[in-house]
């Protein structure tokens, strides 16, 4: 098993470079086929005429056309000469949603990567896909923070386990990295001390990837006064981890996918790359 066709999803030429090297280290990994994508929806125009409007079209439909060029030179550039096959695609259209662009390529990709959400970015309400597309696409995301540079994810991997459908898919669509890591690390949350009357933690997952060679440790740590996405993070620190594997945990709301609590808490305030799965 292994990451044979990789989507990078570049919606912001100055996060692209923290992107790209993740994905170019990964597709390079796999011997992959790498495919870098820009969604962009066209301008529309006025319902009625303004002064100088036909200006405006143009200067804004010029700087997304500069943008995607960027874009598409940053791509060219750190996929020359690497080991893996390159592809560019730039989708733009009048009513183009890039949520549901995104979605439907990941549909058909071993691993979807893109940015966290960074809210000094005008355009975030709009393109801010990261969690529709681990909720919506049916296949692994691997979010790259929008602060920091990760060139080399998955030497050491932190699942964040619990007996649940999402936290099984999180592992089993991460054994292409895990296969490949220096050192796994399996982290259980609890609550509070109570949680399992001093039980160990689940071994059937140790065991389980034992047989893929994957020799895992497990760590049990109490949350105690904060929250359990909290503790994920300062477990993360004090372990070393390079990625956080996890489930994504979600609802409907409006008719619109949302991250749950302590999901939507990484999301929001990750500090290593992390690998979402549904």
């Amino acid at each position: 098993m292994s990451y044979k066709t990789i989507l990078a999803y570049l919606n912001d030429k100055r996060h692209a470079e923290a992107i790209l090297e993740p994905a170019v280290r990964l597709a390079g990994r796999n011997n992959g086929h790498l495919i870098g994508m820009h969604a962009y929806a066209g301008v529309p125009a006025p319902p009625v005429p303004v002064p100088y409007g036909s200006e405006v079209l143009k200067a804004v439909a010029a700087a997304q056309q500069q943008e995607t060029k960027e874009i598409a030179d940053i791509f060219s550039r750190m996929t020359a000469n690497a080991p893996l096959v390159a592809e560019w695609r730039a989708e733009k259209g009048p009513h183009i949603d890039p949520i549901a662009v995104v979605i439907d390529h990941s549909q058909s990709a071993d691993l979807t990567i893109v940015g966290q959400t960074d809210p000094d970015w005008d355009s975030t309400p709009f393109q801010d896909i990261a969690e529709h597309v681990a909720l919506g696409s049916g296949r692994p995301v691997l979010v790259v923070p929008y602060i920091g540079r990760y060139a080399n994810v998955g030497r050491n991997v932190v699942i964040a386990w619990k007996a649940s459908r999402e936290a099984a898919r999180a592992v089993f669509d991460a054994l292409p990295i895990l296969k490949q890591a220096e050192q796994v690390q399996i982290l259980e949350i609890e609550e509070d001390s109570r949680g399992r009357n001093g039980a160990s933690a689940d071994k059937g997952i140790v065991v389980a990837l034992a047989r893929h060679g994957i020799k895992a440790s497990v760590r049990t740590s109490v949350a105690g006064d904060i929250s359990v996405g909290d503790e994920i993070l300062s477990r993360l620190t004090d372990m070393g981890a390079d990625l956080l594997v996890m489930g994504a945990y979600g609802h409907s709301r409006m008719r619109e996918l949302v991250f749950g609590g302590v999901t939507r808490h990484i999301a929001k305030h990750m500090t290593v790359p992390t690998l979402f799965s549904h």
